[in-house]
């Protein structure tokens, strides 16, 4: 790691989201729609997926969230050290929101992957779509509060701190780059659900590699090292 540039460091960021978003289109894509079908529980159309794609997820984020922690390291650096924002509140949402995803994007993948393994395995015990959503819905609740809670601290903390910064041109970059953010990819990725159902899964993580690609293209030089 010595010898890579502050933007190679940097970009480890869109290189851990990329393999979050391998590991959201795993867990997300063609397991659960809405669906006003007659055979849908609770207007849900449940389906069985194998367990690999689950346990696959589930090892993205942990590399994933290792990728990221490095990435994370040296924009902090870049940010207090180049751009004097340590003092700022916004900055300070920032730092927060970052370092909560740290933990955040391993646990998302191994949290929400127990859900369709449990629903699978409910299937696979009583074959009844019920009795498996029950199943499934029971182990979401908890485990609802710490995913609530990192989704707020993570996705909204960062996306606020980044518009924030961006509008009031704390950091060199155009004022269009403060869509590039989680929850704003993640809108507009609701848009791709028009196209196929669960198209969207990986938008989040998305919003995340597009924030970190804008501040390894603009807040340090090709070439620069520590």
């Amino acid at each position: 790691m010595s010898s890579r540039t502050s933007r190679q460091r940097i970009l480890l960021g869109c290189a851990a989201m990329a393999l979050a978003m391998i590991g959201d289109y795993l867990l997300g894509y063609g397991t659960i729609e809405a669906s006003s079908a007659p055979g849908a529980y609770m207007g849900i159309a449940w389906h069985v997926a194998p367990d690999w794609r689950y346990a696959a997820s589930s090892l993205l984020g942990f590399i994933s969230a290792a990728l990221f922690a490095a990435a994370a390291v040296e924009l902090m650096r870049v940010m207090e050290g180049r751009y004097s924002l340590g003092g700022s509140k916004l900055y300070k949402l920032f730092k927060i929101a970052n370092w909560g995803g740290i933990l955040y994007f391993a646990f998302i993948h191994i949290g929400i992957c127990m859900l369709p393994v449990v629903f699978n395995a409910g299937m696979a015990a009583t074959g009844d779509v019920p009795t498996a959503a029950g199943m499934a819905l029971r182990v979401l609740k908890s485990i609802a509060a710490p995913l609530a809670l990192g989704f707020i601290v993570c996705d909204g903390f960062v996306t606020v701190a980044w518009i924030g910064m961006v509008v009031r041109g704390m950091l060199p970059v155009k004022k269009i780059a403060l869509i590039f953010n989680p929850v704003m990819i993640a809108l507009l990725g609701q848009l791709m659900n028009l196209i196929s159902n669960g198209m969207d899964s990986g938008f989040e993580s998305l919003g995340w590699g597009l924030m970190y690609l804008v501040c390894a293209m603009k807040l340090v030089g090709k070439d620069e090292k520590r």
